[in-house]
């Protein structure tokens, strides 16, 4: 039986290589060296051939048997002619998360990694281990988050990878989880069949971490019929919200394509406001379409790997409803601001519609760039690609180095020089359309011309603070990672 599911897996990822294209690309596999990942590698090696496939297993260091376990792996995949790669994290004493933060927090660091890797090899597709089980978890963790139709469709069979750069192409890596058909028990029984090694991690037994919780609730469940919480019914409901979704976000897409705008370069969203004031505008005049609307945008800007709580939509729906039910009973609405989820919502003014930006940051949670070379991309806030290089044509000192500041942080090196250069700016009409929310978490960049140099080149807002020669040389770009397409898969 274990070899008839092996060769049915191998099957099912050949012809999903196929459909997908995938036939001619490097794949990317992420290999912890648990059952599912090893099985993965297993599968993908002859699904798609040993030379096609690089391996990267991401050692967080929690655990003092994960070096050799990481080793291990690395051994099994030059067994099955795969290259392969280990990433260790470093965990300085002040970086380190409370335990409550300690899953998100490794999390992104291990997608971070990743996405280092696609760039190294410049790789743009990684295939990972996801399996039915974790969608029934994923369901279950959304559904007591209370997510809507987008959250409780479940994971995506394709998703962008999270915190990573473009790649060659200048697309954005993706994710595709060839395995979300297939249960632990088969994989176990691939591993078993195949004498695959595999590692257990004593950390997916501890409770204090939610998604551990409720493996053991949906286990609990799978043995015992009179339980509510099994994974088959789950997956039963989870399918029927992914139809639901992917009905609503036909015409979405449609919709959006009239009615919201992407500024890429700032972050911004902005939702029409409608014709006449008082009434709902087109994308929020179904409860279902506007909840799906306001996922979208607030998805985009916040560009965070899971879909935005039902509270959150929520808390953005009551008030775009209640300031048209005022407009249209006659009332002066002095409508305030919302922010929740990362994303501060605006309400339209006579020269914008609903604007959705991020939301302003807590003092230090946006980091100071390290210094970067010419012509490197870097991700700033999670959100924004931003490249600093030399315009065609022009000489610039490969001396020159350059940093990324939040406002806040800019401001206490450059308060005078930026307050003028504002000032200007909007005297000149530049910003005379932006609100003052979405200066506020514009990234401010700071251009060294030698590294002993005492003095840098500050630009803000698309221009430099002082005009000088290296100035006019450089060509600094800003744009979303999300690019610009607001009905993405999760």
């Amino acid at each position: 039986m274990a070899a008839i599911a092996a060769s049915h897996a191998v099957s099912h990822v050949q012809n999903l290589i196929q459909r997908l294209q995938l036939g001619d690309k490097r794949l990317l596999l992420a290999v912890s060296g648990g059952a599912d990942s090893m099985a993965l590698a297993y599968i993908a090696s002859r699904a798609a051939g040993p030379k096609n496939c690089i391996a990267v297993t991401v050692d967080h260091g929690f655990r003092p048997e994960s070096a050799h376990e990481a080793a291990a792996v690395g051994r099994f995949m030059q067994k099955l002619g795969i290259q392969h790669e280990i990433r260790r994290l470093k965990w300085e004493k002040v970086q380190r998360p409370p335990v409550q933060r300690l899953e998100e927090v490794a999390r992104q660091r291990r997608y971070t990694e990743i996405g280092n890797v696609c760039q190294t090899y410049q790789v743009s597709t990684v295939l990972t281990g996801h399996h039915s089980g974790d969608q029934a978890e994923t369901f279950l963790f959304r559904f007591i988050r209370h997510s809507g139709i987008h959250g409780l469709s479940g994971m995506s069979l394709q998703t962008a990878l999270p915190f990573a750069l473009p790649a060659a192409d200048n697309k954005t890596p993706v994710i595709v989880r060839p395995l979300l058909d297939f249960d632990k028990r088969t994989l176990y029984s691939i591993c078993k069949a195949g004498g695959i090694e595999w590692f257990e991690d004593v950390s997916n037994s501890d409770t204090r971490f939610k998604r551990n919780m409720l493996r053991q609730i949906i286990s609990e469940a799978d043995d015992d019929d009179r339980l509510p919480f099994n994974a088959s019914s789950l997956l039963k409901v989870r399918k029927a919200m992914q139809g639901h979704r992917e009905a609503i976000d036909r015409g979405l897409a449609r919709l959006l394509d009239k009615h919201a705008t992407v500024r890429a370069d700032l972050g911004v969203v902005e939702l029409a406001a409608g014709t006449d004031g008082q009434q709902l505008p087109r994308w929020a005049s179904n409860s279902a379409v506007r909840e799906r609307a306001l996922a979208s945008a607030v998805g985009w800007v916040n560009c965070k790997d899971h879909p935005p709580e039902l509270a959150h939509l929520r808390q953005f729906e009551q008030s775009i409803v209640s300031f048209y039910k005022a407009r249209k009973a006659g009332a002066s609405v002095a409508q305030a601001s919302v922010s929740t989820a990362g994303v501060t919502m605006l309400p339209p003014t006579a020269r914008h519609g609903w604007l959705f930006c991020r939301q302003r940051p807590r003092a230090g949670e946006i980091q100071i760039t390290k210094d970067l070379a010419l012509g490197t991309t870097a991700l700033w806030d999670g959100r924004l690609l931003i490249c600093v290089r030399a315009k065609p044509g022009h000489s610039v000192s490969e001396a020159v180095t350059w940093r990324v500041y939040s406002q806040d942080a800019a401001m206490y090196k450059w308060a005078d020089q930026l307050l003028v250069h504002r000032r200007v700016c909007r005297q000149t009409r530049r910003l005379a359309d932006m609100h003052q929310a979405v200066l506020a978490v514009q990234p401010i960049i700071s251009v060294k011309l030698a590294p002993d140099a005492q003095s840098s080149l500050v630009f803000a807002f698309g221009s430099a603070c002082a005009e000088s020669l290296t100035a006019t040389d450089l060509d600094i770009s800003i744009r979303a990672v999300r690019g610009t397409d607001l009905v993405a898969r999760n």
